[in-house]
């Protein structure tokens, strides 16, 4: 069964714009309803952790090159820690919103949450588009929502929408997609309550690996691309074999021959990011990478962690001379 969930901007949500500078006061969002049918929508959130939050990938079919978004889902749940707050909000930011201030009142999105496949991996993503009242269909939704159950602007619809689902698979077809992540995204990440190493999955560490690395391996500098694969992967640093995390913080984007020689241990790094060849390797191509620094974000949140680092010197570095296995 197709399931579409509605929702109507207000102006609260859009950061009241300064008349003066055109910029807003606050932090824009899209408020979401704690009616149980549209909770089930969206990955799960407790009350029982305070501001308990999760990262939404959402592919925008308004913009006008395809990306997969992530975005900021937070339950402020004040009312149950001491305060008086309890409302859900995912946090708009320049990438979901083109880099302009897109987002209008009395706007209508429309969402459905579908897997998909992207080189080698399913996921679950939110495909989003934006209905404004220019838009022949706007009376449509404007009517679903007003005829909804649910209080405030909301709408669950099962009916199928052929012309949304027909620009989704127009755009699987079609489309390369670029993860984009904004440094609004990474700041909410770092300021959260929650144990930030329950936010990653295997899927969003590799994406965010991926941004950090700008698509490049690390260590040569280079990618071979077609479409949507390329040779990267996201390698840990320190393995999860080894009690390692999916932080972004403990990855390398890597090459998948420079990766597999990470892994075996035939080369480390050394406190300053350089790279330490382990010195029974013969092979001229990995020599010729002695010394040299690998590429490091300017961005702290992506930076490799230097406890990482150290484990993989100290316990994977030089492994291939053993007959144990990571």
């Amino acid at each position: 069964m197709m399931v579409y969930y509605l929702k109507k901007l207000g102006h609260q949500e859009l950061g009241s714009i300064n008349a003066t500078t055109g910029r807003p006061s606050r932090g824009r969002y899209i408020y979401i309803s704690k009616d149980t049918s549209v909770l089930s929508f969206f990955p799960p959130l407790s009350k029982n952790v305070k501001n308990d939050s999760s990262l939404l990938p959402i592919i925008p079919l308004y913009l006008t090159n395809a990306a997969k978004v992530y975005c900021n889902f937070i339950y402020h749940n004040d009312s149950y820690h001491g305060g008086t707050r309890n409302e859900y909000r995912i946090y708009s930011n320049n990438a979901l919103e083109g880099n302009s201030f897109l987002f209008s009142e009395d706007d209508i999105f429309i969402m459905k949450k579908q897997e998909i496949q992207i080189e080698d991996t399913t996921q679950m993503v939110y495909f989003l588009d934006l209905i404004k009242k220019s838009n022949p269909v706007y009376t449509e939704f404007n009517d679903a929502i007003i005829n909804s159950s649910i209080r405030g602007n909301h709408a669950i619809v099962n009916n199928e929408f052929q012309w949304f689902d027909h620009k989704i698979q127009l755009t699987l077809r079609t489309s390369t997609f670029n993860t984009v992540i904004d440094q609004t995204v990474t700041k909410k990440v770092e300021e959260s309550e929650n144990n930030v190493e329950d936010l990653f999955s295997a899927t969003s560490f590799r994406d965010f690996v991926m941004n950090g690395y700008n698509n490049v391996c690390a260590v040569t500098g280079d990618v071979i691309k077609y479409g949507n694969f390329f040779n990267l992967e996201a390698a840990h640093i320190r393995p999860k074999s080894h009690g390692g995390t999916f932080l972004p913080s403990n990855g390398l984007a890597l090459s998948r021959d420079i990766h597999w020689a990470f892994d075996k241990g035939f080369f480390t790094l050394n406190d300053d990011y350089t790279i330490l060849i382990h010195d029974e390797i013969e092979s001229a191509y990995l020599n010729s990478y002695q010394g040299k620094s690998i590429y490091v974000s300017s961005i702290d949140f992506f930076k490799p962690n230097l406890e990482c680092i150290r484990y993989h010197r100290e316990n994977v570095f030089g492994l291939f001379k053993t007959s144990g296995r990571l």
